[in-house]
């Protein structure tokens, strides 16, 4: 290896608010790895998952290699599926009431009209779920109404709200899951109560996470450490990044680049809630640091991120004293990352454009999320010229 190349590369993964166990996650990122070692004509070695004794950490190792290059990557998987999955346990009728209370509270907060104003296509991800129930209701609304009228069933009013209710709930059990109200509502409501630092449970284990990212750095020789969050995950690695330093304050201090990659994120709707000082204050210290990189990409086709919106300046945080840019800002087109046939059949699937961040590309393109995960070049020279590929030629590292 020379300073220009990496050998050896510590990632540390969260993804949004998905159920999303270690094999599940590792099952997929294999088959997106056979992907990318077709399009990009690579080599690529996979190790067993294992998993931490808390289950909160998934870990594999990549060897990835061709006749002039080999990197080695440590892929450590934050887990959120506990959290996700408590949420998910609770009684229907609790999880619309905090998620209404969600909605209500972003819009009377002004929240709603600064995301609106950051990027109107993002408040259409927000109204999907509320508009779905008012269609629910209305419709179980209308059919009671004639069910009522039709049969005669004796009660008038009462038993038509009965019947609307019973049959809003059953769209909602049903359709709702399918369509994935249900899931967006507890992320809102998961995303309210987080920034206003009412989620405990989530509190303690991205704390437990940056700590977890400290003690790697120390134990591995690293040449570059990548703090990776995709969609919600964009907001949490950067508490994650906040809670690492404050673990380490030398961590981007030694010999390692340690870098920020947000792929889609949301994170302004946490920055942008007049509640959410707490996670600005964190951000500011990533800001203030000075040798921590950190790159936001965005996606027009993807309404679920800010898309040409610097999150610092969103946030209205004071920039690097440096006067560096922070973060790099890549607006990317999944069009040039997938072949023409696979673009068209997604296209119009927004949570499939918006997993593309994450997914191995059929195309060969300047982004590309395993050749910044095990490519061989340093994310700060990738970034720099925007390069496409390896970018190098070099001797196979031991």
């Amino acid at each position: 290896m020379n300073d220009k190349t990496v050998g050896r590369r510590g990632v540390f993964f969260i993804g949004g608010y998905d159920p999303k166990t270690p094999d599940a996650f590792f099952d997929r990122l294999a088959r997106e790895i056979a992907r990318f070692e077709k399009t990009w004509d690579v080599s690529a070695e996979l190790s067993p998952v294992q998993v931490s004794g808390d289950g909160e950490i998934g870990r594999m190792t990549i060897r990835t290699s061709t006749p002039e290059w080999a990197v080695e990557t440590d892929f450590n998987f934050f887990v959120l599926d506990k959290i996700v999955l408590g949420d998910f346990a609770r009684p229907l009728p609790v999880r619309l009431w905090k998620y209404l209370v969600t909605f209500a509270d972003y819009v009377a907060s002004g929240t709603f009209f600064r995301m609106a104003r950051a990027s109107w296509r993002f408040t259409l991800y927000f109204l999907y779920p509320f508009t779905l129930l008012v269609l629910f209701a209305a419709a179980a609304w209308l059919f009671a109404g004639w069910l009522e009228a039709g049969v005669q069933l004796p009660g008038g009013v009462l038993v038509q709200i009965l019947i609307g209710l019973a049959l809003f709930f059953l769209l909602l059990t049903t359709l709702g899951k399918r369509w994935p109200v249900t899931h967006l509502m507890d992320l809102w409501s998961f995303s309210r109560n987080y920034l206003r630092q009412r989620r405990p449970d989530a509190d303690a284990f991205l704390a437990r996470c940056g700590k977890a990212v400290a003690s790697e750095a120390l134990r591995r020789d690293f040449d570059e450490i990548l703090l990776v969050g995709h969609s919600t995950g964009g907001a949490l690695i950067l508490d994650i990044a906040a809670e690492a330093l404050k673990a380490d304050p030398a961590l981007t201090a030694r010999g390692a680049r340690v870098c920020v990659v947000t792929l889609g994120s949301t994170a302004l709707k946490v920055g942008l809630h007049p509640a959410g000082e707490a996670f600005r204050r964190k951000v500011q210290r990533l800001v203030d640091d000075g040798r921590l990189d950190w790159l936001e990409v965005q996606c027009l086709t993807d309404v679920i991120n800010f898309y040409k919106c610097d999150p610092v300046a969103e946030m209205r945080l004071d920039p690097p004293a440096n006067g560096r840019p922070f973060p790099r800002i890549w607006q990317v087109r999944v069009r040039d990352m997938l072949d023409p046939a696979v673009y068209r059949r997604v296209k119009r699937n927004f949570f499939r454009v918006h997993y593309q961040y994450i997914f191995g590309n059929t195309k060969q393109y300047f982004y590309d999320f395993f050749m910044i995960c095990c490519g061989p070049l340093p994310l700060r020279v990738r970034v720099g010229a925007k390069i496409t590929g390896a970018g190098v030629t070099q001797e196979p590292t031991s």
